[in-house]
């Protein structure tokens, strides 16, 4: 089966998302003479030309629907730059480090990424964001090759020790009380009658919940058995909440009518609310304290590159 591709952001458009524009680079820039390429920008001694900066103003567009006084803001222009600068120096470093993609890996890293489509199925697609193929595919590799910088000069240097995680978890009980929840598995039919004839068989015929569902369920979750996983009162349709809270383990729902067709429940798991302990929490926690030290660590190493680099507006 053929997948979508993944058509990544790069890395400077998630950051200038992010991240405030720095003060150093308005009303820098030079009107350039008529007829020569305008450079906006010189990395190390490596162009970034008006033409580049237009066309990444125009893929922002594309993506977000900017309002006309946001494209035409300077300031806004000054921090596409700065992304772009940014950019410029951590594909500068991966080549200085070894670490840009060799032609079989890029080759494997595209065809991962198209998922299947063709190259004109993926070209049609890629019209409505302003981008062409090999400008899509050179993209690809250097995003690759950034991530391969970032995971052996950043990631692989991070450390998380559990004293830190055990004393967050101590200072921040709010954090980790868990209102009264419920796993459920379901089955979705069209029709009430439908559903009445296969409550049935699991009351009368005694048939698997899981089985049955995987046979006749229309929604989704059929695959897994019908189960939807847990939730607390209030993220399900309210029809899910009044049912699903009253039922004891193991029972049958009646038919339940909602905008998405006749369900039928049977609730696994009754979890009381309580405060989630220590060894639960721990695998969030160390997702959470992981992703706050990279954000950190990586804003640091672009400082880091940015002040030993040279760079220059035009």
């Amino acid at each position: 089966m053929s997948h979508a591709p993944i058509v990544r952001t790069p890395v400077f458009l998630m950051l200038f998302l992010a991240l405030f524009l720095p003060p150093s680079l308005s009303g820098c820039r030079k009107t350039p003479e008529e007829g020569v390429p305008s450079v906006v920008a010189r990395v190390n001694g490596e162009a970034i030309l008006q033409e580049e900066l237009d066309r990444q103003i125009l893929r922002i567009d594309s993506s977000f629907s900017l309002p006309t006084e946001r494209k035409e803001d300077r300031k806004f222009s000054d921090m596409i730059l700065h992304r772009m600068i940014q950019r410029r120096l951590l594909l500068q470093e991966a080549k200085k480090k070894g670490m840009m993609l060799s032609t079989e890996e890029a080759a494997k890293v595209v065809a991962e990424r198209q998922g299947g489509m063709s190259r004109k199925e993926l070209e049609e697609m890629l019209g409505n964001s302003n981008l062409n193929y090999e400008e899509w595919k050179r993209e690809v590799i250097e995003d690759a090759a950034i991530d391969r910088l970032i995971q052996r000069q950043i990631d692989a240097n991070l450390r998380i020790n559990n004293e830190e995680l055990v004393t967050y978890y101590e200072e921040h009980p709010g954090e980790f009380d868990l209102p009264e929840r419920v796993r459920v598995r379901q089955i979705v039919l069209a029709k009430e009658e439908e559903a009445i004839q296969v409550r049935k068989r699991l009351i009368d015929g005694k048939e698997d919940f899981g089985l049955v569902a995987v046979e006749v369920s229309l929604s989704p979750d059929a695959a897994q058995g019908g189960d939807i996983g847990t939730f607390a009162r209030g993220q399900m349709p309210p029809e899910f909440d009044k049912v699903c809270f009253d039922l004891e383990i193991g029972e049958i729902s009646p038919v339940v009518k909602s905008p998405y067709g006749y369900h039928l429940f049977r609730v696994e798991e009754h979890l009381p609310a309580g405060r989630q302990s220590f060894k639960e929490s721990r695998g969030g926690l160390y997702k959470k304290f992981l992703a706050r030290k990279r954000e950190a660590a990586f804003q640091r190493y672009q400082e880091e590159l940015w002040n030993r680099s040279e760079i220059t507006l035009k």
